[in-house]
């Protein structure tokens, strides 16, 4: 294997147990990322931070491997992730990409396989071989070769454990990008996964060049003007329910209009919801271009929404998932609020509280 990185011990110096599966997993994804030729990178529409992260430290461990890449995202990169170096280099064009002769596309960060977008799948055929790596709830991973592990933190501590067995040290700028994932993902160290071997490799991170203070930087002192006009309005549409258990807002697109923002600006909100002492279930429902609500779920302690997201075609993580469904904001909020009332109700009763 040809690799054109500079070496850093305090990354090969960490060892983390694990299991004889991840090993196996591991394994075969680091044959395929050592064998193909030519790689188109995928990451979900509407990406965070651990989508961009995993895609650019990938796209660029693979150009030091000498390879041949081209990463897509179908919404593009948002602007407060466009400081990872690559980024620049991602295209959202389906066009751009319809007549490469890629080998393999790798989907980093995708609960399933549509999540890389609808334009896309015409793309993919059978001469193609598809990786997938995430750490989203799968109860089917799709994939050729697939690596799916939902107690890791995030795709990029997963990757991060993908070029330590690949014996890859990692430059300032694949370090950013994987801190910057672990950095979203773990609601800056502040979630249920953030756990030692998280912190451990954080450290590794930035002893390899990641700046944690301009990281967040960037990430929470970078917002537009627009996002604090949105934010305002959003918050007034907060209600509480089942004895402030549950908060609910709403983002919609005449909100988007009046105050000049962007969808990505409405990311993080639902995670301000959950700030409540009282609150277990926060949920915000947000108007998508394609007639379709978005409804996103952050939830304390042992309250999964991830299952409670699958009954509606969604999926995600125990704290932290979505689900689109079609129709009117009013009516999936009737649909919604009660079910998630009565979910919590039975969660409670199933542990005896």
């Amino acid at each position: 294997m040809m690799l054109t990185l500079p070496k850093n011990q305090a990354h090969n110096q960490l060892r983390f147990a694990m299991s004889q599966d991840d090993e196996a997993n591991i394994k075969k994804v680091a044959d395929v990322l050592e064998n193909g030729k030519f790689y188109l990178l995928v990451t979900h529409f509407n990406p965070d931070g651990d989508a961009v992260g995993s895609m650019l430290a990938l796209q660029a461990v693979l150009k030091g491997m000498g390879k041949k890449v081209k990463s897509y995202c179908e919404s593009g990169i948002p602007p407060t992730f466009r400081f990872l170096e690559g980024a620049q280099e991602v295209t959202n064009d389906p066009e751009e990409i319809s007549h490469l002769e890629v080998d393999t596309v790798v989907f980093l960060d995708c609960g399933s396989i549509d999540r890389g977008g609808k334009k896309l799948l015409n793309f993919l055929d059978s001469s193609k071989l598809v990786v997938n790596i995430d750490h989203h709830v799968h109860e089917h991973p799709f994939g050729d070769v697939f690596w799916v592990k939902s107690s890791a933190s995030s795709t990029c501590e997963m990757l991060f454990d993908i070029f330590h067995f690949m014996n890859i040290s990692l430059t300032p700028p694949v370090s950013t990008c994987l801190y910057t994932g672990i950095l979203t993902d773990t609601g800056s160290f502040q979630f249920s996964n953030t756990s030692q071997k998280v912190l451990e490799i954080a450290a590794s991170l930035a002893s390899s060049g990641a700046a944690p203070h301009k990281i967040a930087q960037q990430i929470f002192e970078s917002c537009s003007p627009q996002k604090l006009l949105l934010l305002g309005k959003v918050l007034e549409t907060l209600r509480y329910h089942k004895n402030y258990s549950i908060a609910t807002a709403r983002l919609t697109r005449k909100m988007l209009s009046e105050t000049g923002a962007s969808v990505h600006d409405g990311e993080g909100f639902v995670n301000m919801l959950r700030q409540v002492a009282t609150v277990k279930v926060a949920v915000l429902f947000r108007e998508d271009e394609n007639g379709l609500i978005h409804v996103g779920l952050r939830s304390k302690g042992s309250v999964d929404v991830a299952r409670f997201a699958r009954q509606f075609g969604g999926g995600g993580h125990i704290n932290a998932s979505a689900c689109r469904i079609d129709g009117q904001i009013d009516q999936v909020e009737a649909v919604i609020i009660p079910s998630l009332e009565s979910y919590i109700d039975e969660s409670e009763q199933s542990e005896g509280k």
